[in-house]
C-alpha cells in the first residue's frame, strides 16, 4: 500500500484538478494472485487467491451537475459519464460506467460525482486490476449514498465486466479482491460460493510475483474461446457421464473413462479443469499444515498443464517460470490469472529472495528481451475506505 505523504500529494492534485468542494472520501481495493487454480473459476471449480498488497485508490466525491468526471493517474486520461447516457467508450473508464450502470438498479439516485483513480497495481498484467478498479468504485458509492454489501458489490462488478465490457470471467477476481482477509488465502468453491480463509501457514517462503513485460487486455486474446471449449467438451461429458452443472464436476475416473470419446482439443481442455480442480484442494491442505514442498510442487505441475493442456501461457511467461524455477530457493512457480501474458508468481526462500531479485531481471532479458518487474508481497486485507 501507498503512504500517507503519496495519499496527501494526490488529494492535492484532486482538488487542482476537480477545484474545492466537499469532503473527499479515500478508498482502496487490493489485486489478487492466484496461488493455484486458474481457469477453474468459470468451470465451476476451485481457486485458492490471495489479495496483496498493491492496488488501486479512489479519492471521489458528490457533484451537483453532470456529467461525472473521471481520472486516471495511471493511465493519465480522463473521462466522463453522462447520466442517461451511459454507452461503453473502450477505454479505462468502461470498467466505472459498468459498475455505476448496474447500481443503479440497486440504488436509483445516484448523484454526480468527481474521482481520481490511482494506485501500484500495475494495468493488465493479470493481477486483477480491472476487477480492483470494479470493486473500489462500488464500496466507493457509499460516499454518493449508495452503501452495498460486499455480495451486491461483487455481482454488480462481475456483471460490469461480463455485460458491459464484455470479458466473461468468473467470480474469483472480484470475490477475492472484496473478500479476502490480511495474512489469509482463500478458498472458493466457483461453483456454489462457498469459502474459506485459509491462514498462510507457509513460514520458509516469500511470494514474489514477476511481470513478463507483455501486458494485454482479455477481451483482445482467445479467453473468450477457452470458455466456449469448456462449455463444449462440458456439453459432450455429460452426455457420456450423466448431467453435469459444471465441468469442475465431473470426477476424475469419470473423465478417462470418456476422455476419448470427445475431441483431443476439448479434452486436454477438460483435462486441466478437472486435474487443476484437485490440485488447488490439495494446495490449500499444504497452507494449512505448511508443507512448501508439496505445495511448490503443486505450483509446477499447475504451470504445466496450463501450458501444455489449456494454451494459455507465453514464450515470455514460460520462459519467466522456467528460469525462476531454476534459481535456488525457489519452492514453485507458474503463471498466475488468465494467460496469454501478465505474471507469474513464485515462492521464494527468504534467504534468497535477494539474489533472486538481482539476479532474474538480466537472465530474462537475455531470453526473451523484455524487461520484467518483480514484486515481493504477502496476502492482505480486501476493499476498504482508508
Amino acid at each position: 500500500m501507498l503512504d500517507a505523504a503519496e495519499i496527501g500529494k494526490r488529494l492535492l492534485e484532486f482538488e487542482t484538478r476537480f477545484g474545492r468542494g466537499g469532503v473527499i472520501d479515500t478508498y482502496f481495493a487490493p489485486g489478487r494472485v492466484n496461488l493455484i487454480g486458474d481457469h477453474t473459476d468459470y468451470n465451476g471449480g476451485h481457486v485458492l487467491p490471495i489479495a496483496i498488497q498493491q492496488g488501486n485508490y479512489l479519492l471521489i466525491r458528490r457533484s451537483e451537475l453532470p456529467p461525472a468526471r473521471l481520472y486516471s493517474a495511471s493511465v493519465d486520461m480522463e473521462a466522463r459519464i453522462l447520466l442517461t447516457d451511459i454507452k461503453k467508450e473502450r477505454d479505462w473508464a468502461d470498467y466505472v460506467r459498468g459498475v455505476y450502470l448496474y447500481s443503479r438498479s440497486v440504488c436509483a439516485d445516484l448523484p454526480p460525482f468527481d474521482a481520481l483513480y490511482f494506485g501500484d497495481l500495475p494495468l493488465d498484467s493479470g493481477l486483477s486490476s480491472s476487477a480492483s478498479i470494479e470493486i473500489v468504485t462500488a464500496i466507493g458509492l457509499e460516499s454518493l449514498g449508495c452503501r452495498l454489501e460486499r455480495s451486491d458489490a461483487i455481482k454488480l462488478s462481475r456483471r460490469a465486466e461480463n455485460d458491459f465490457v464484455g470479458v466473461f470471467c468468473g467470480v474469483m477476481d472480484q470475490f477475492t479482491v472484496a473478500m479476502a482477509e490480511k495474512g489469509k488465502a482463500v478458498l472458493l468453491n466457483c461453483g456454489n460460493m462457498e469459502f474459506r480463509q485459509i491462514p498462510f501457514n507457509i513460514k520458509d517462503a516469500v511470494v514474489v510475483v514477476g511481470h513478463t513485460g507483455v501486458r494485454r487486455s482479455l477481451s483482445a486474446t482467445e479467453y473468450n474461446t477457452r470458455r466456449h471449449e469448456c462449455e463444449e467438451a462440458l456439453r459432450l461429458l455429460s452426455a457420456k457421464v450423466g448431467p453435469r452443472q459444471h465441468l469442475a464436476d465431473v470426477g476424475i475416473s469419470e473423465f478417462e473413462s470418456a476422455r476419448y470419446s470427445i475431441p483431443e482439443k476439448l479434452a486436454k481442455r477438460a483435462e486441466h479443469v478437472i486435474y487443476e480442480n484437485s490440485r488447488v484442494e490439495e494446495a490449500a491442505r499444504c497452507l494449512e499444515r505448511g508443507d512448501t514442498v508439496t505445495l511448490g510442487h503443486l505450483m509446477n505441475r499447475s504451470h504445466e498443464s496450463l501450458r501444455d493442456l489449456f494454451d494459455v501461457t507465453t514464450e515470455e511467461l514460460d520462459a519467466l517460470q522456467e528460469l525462476s524455477s531454476s534459481q535456488p530457493g525457489v519452492w514453485g512457480c507458474r503463471m498466475t490469472g488468465a494467460g496469454f501474458g501478465g505474471c507469474v508468481v513464485a515462492l521464494v526462500k527468504p534467504d534468497n529472495v535477494e539474489r533472486y531479485l538481482r539476479r532474474m531481471p538480466s537472465m530474462y532479458w537475455k531470453a526473451t528481451h523484455y524487461d520484467a518487474e518483480f514484486i515481493v508481497t504477502s496476502p492482505g486485507a480486501g476493499a476498504h475506505k482508508v
